[in-house]
């Protein structure tokens, strides 16, 4: 039994719950009893450590390198952000490329600017469902890997295949990017080419005075300003599927885990 707040592990895992310590240490942390179960056995190749509750179920470990440590109440509710009460997992951080732009895009692409964690986890989940060949992390993007992208991307993380980006200031026409924002052409009308990048825009900001190969936008009622960016990188996706569908054998080869 862990009790001790000064013990080395405890101070790693609550690194994990930040960005910085995520990529110090290369793991980040598996919540919730669903997402833990489902990573336990789909996953397990990339599971080191399960953190067990003073009187928490034990899970069954079905690697043997998987290593059990139990904490007492007060660290583990430190821990156990969303107070599951459920055992946490601690696993291996997937590779991250760096993207070098520009160079030409290989079918779809999304360029993710996203500073709230919970709507990049959202924006992974729906990128995987699309078939999304490359997940570009902007310099002003949330961690994937961070605890709530983590857990709203309900088990996407571990089938998408990440790329490090450059600041969003430094995107250009040259990168045949299209970037969803409050003016553009029209979202239905949009003649999409194969090999295309999406750039998102936080909620109610647009992109700016970026120079991008084509502005889009969403028609929506004028009782709203804006969509969710969630929402809207969705739609986009999907008018781009319904011009080029997708493969799904060659999808689901893609999104098994590395």
């Amino acid at each position: 039994m862990i009790t001790s707040s000064q013990n080395t592990h405890v101070k790693r895992w609550r690194g994990l719950l930040e960005s910085p310590g995520i990529d110090q240490f290369g793991q980040f942390l598996v919540s919730g009893e669903r997402l833990v179960r489902e990573t336990l056995s789909e996953h397990s190749h990339r599971c080191l450590e399960l953190i067990l509750p003073p009187k928490g179920e034990s899970l069954p470990a079905l690697r043997p390198d998987v290593r059990l440590y139990q904490v007492d109440h007060k660290l583990f509710d430190q821990l156990d952000i969303f107070g599951t009460r459920f055992p946490l997992l601690v696993c291996r951080a997937p590779e991250f490329k760096v993207s070098k732009l520009p160079s030409l895009p290989e079918g779809l692409e999304l360029l993710c600017p996203l500073g709230d964690p919970a709507n990049v986890g959202a924006v992974i989940r729906t990128a995987v469902a699309m078939g999304v060949s490359k997940i570009i992390i902007l310099q002003e993007s949330a961690h994937p890997l961070h605890p709530k992208a983590v857990r709203s991307a309900s088990g996407a993380i571990f089938c998408a295949t990440f790329y490090r980006g450059p600041s969003i200031g430094d995107v250009s026409s040259e990168d045949l990017v299209v970037g969803l924002d409050l003016k553009g052409e029209s979202l239905p009308t949009f003649n999409w080419p194969q090999n295309i990048r999406v750039l998102i825009g936080e909620e109610g900001k647009g992109l700016g005075e970026l120079s991008l190969t084509q502005r889009l936008t969403i028609p929506i009622s004028s009782s709203i300003n804006s969509l969710n960016a969630t929402m809207a990188v969705g739609m986009a996706m999907y008018a781009y599927r319904l011009q080029h569908p997708l493969n799904l054998e060659t999808a689901v080869g893609r999104q098994k885990d590395p």
